[in-house]
């Protein structure tokens, strides 16, 4: 090759234009899916990736892409190189210039759907492509690539603005199951059961954080395993109840003991909370009709009686309180 050749492929090269684009996120597209970026192959594309304009992939390319990368926030970016060797070239690199064509569009191969509720967003009516692979890029004037979406159907590119009878249909039964699975109504929109979704993991993750909270406190602030296991358990069913009961056995509580007062021998004896929760010690009914002594029925009905039995006689209390977390319940 001639010396004067070489000066002129490195001139051409000089010379191509070149502007990187967004070429694809996840957002839900007009057409009721989104695409899964992590799950989308580049491979080929950076290999080889054709740009033609609104997927006319039976024309002639204007250019190619390279740089074709995927970013943490699900965007696809990749920069376009255009020649500028002919008069329709130098029109597109003007076109891009002046604002007149600002977005780019993804050509798919799509492999894998899934109806999966965990990846429904709001708006969307399909299912979510979570595995394909990117063979072309195009340019196309609209922003946004919100119309301009092409999926490949076999050996041929297939326009969804054309044609959507190749891409699934969500399941409907399945969106109902759900629906009816969370309490909801089988006609619940998508973004009602979404929401509830996202509710359900809320208190999930909320109720993984009070447990762990609560054997920290019990752990912390009581000594014996009875004591222990009785406020876990209370917890489940009363965190209320749970809470006084820690206030009040918090390690070993000091109380009078009259015989030793009586002697002189001393002021005061350390009494675990064990020995006041044992069956049958200081144990006074209220009243026995129908199980109204029980803890059940007092923080239902009679508040005010359970509260004088936890100030008055809290072996009681703490024998009421044992029996409610062992299941006691009232019957009448």
């Amino acid at each position: 090759m001639r010396e004067g050749t070489h000066h002129g492929i490195r001139q051409f090269y000089k010379m191509a234009f070149k502007k990187r684009f967004k070429v694809s996120d996840e957002s839900v597209n007009d057409y009721g899916f989104w695409i899964q970026t992590s799950g989308l192959s580049l491979d080929q594309a950076n290999r080889n990736c054709p740009a033609y304009f609104n997927h006319r992939t039976w024309e002639v390319p204007l250019g190619h892409w390279e740089d074709i990368k995927a970013e943490p926030n699900g965007e696809i970016h990749a920069t376009i190189v255009i020649e500028g060797l002919n008069a329709q070239e130098k029109e597109y690199i003007a076109k891009i210039e002046n604002g007149d064509i600002k977005g780019a569009s993804i050509g798919v191969d799509p492999l894998t759907w899934t109806d999966e509720s965990l990846l429904l967003k709001p708006g969307q009516s399909r299912p979510t492509l979570i595995k394909g692979e990117l063979f072309e890029i195009s340019l196309a004037p609209l922003p946004g690539n919100k119309n301009a979406l092409a999926l490949r159907k076999g050996n041929t590119i297939q326009l969804t603005s054309e044609e959507m009878s190749f891409i699934p249909s969500l399941n409907i039964l399945h969106m109902k199951g759900i629906a009816l699975k969370l309490g909801l109504p089988e006609t619940a929109t998508e973004q009602q059961i979404i929401d509830s979704i996202t509710a359900v993991q809320l208190k999930a993750a909320n109720a993984e954080i009070m447990r762990s909270h609560i054997e920290g406190e019990a752990a912390k602030s009581l000594t014996g395993e009875a004591e222990k296991n009785l406020f876990v358990e209370l917890s489940k069913t009363n965190i209320t109840q749970a809470l006084s009961f820690l206030s009040l056995n918090k390690k070993a509580e000091v109380v009078a003991d009259p015989v030793v007062v009586a002697t002189g021998a001393a002021t005061e004896k350390t009494v675990k909370v064990t020995d006041l929760i044992k069956p049958g010690v200081g144990l006074k009914k209220v009243d026995t009709a129908e199980g109204k002594d029980t803890f059940d029925y007092l923080q239902k009905h009679n508040p005010v009686e359970l509260a004088r039995i936890r100030k008055e006689d809290y072996a009681q209390y703490v024998q009421l309180a044992k029996e409610y977390s062992n299941g006691v319940r009232y019957k009448g």
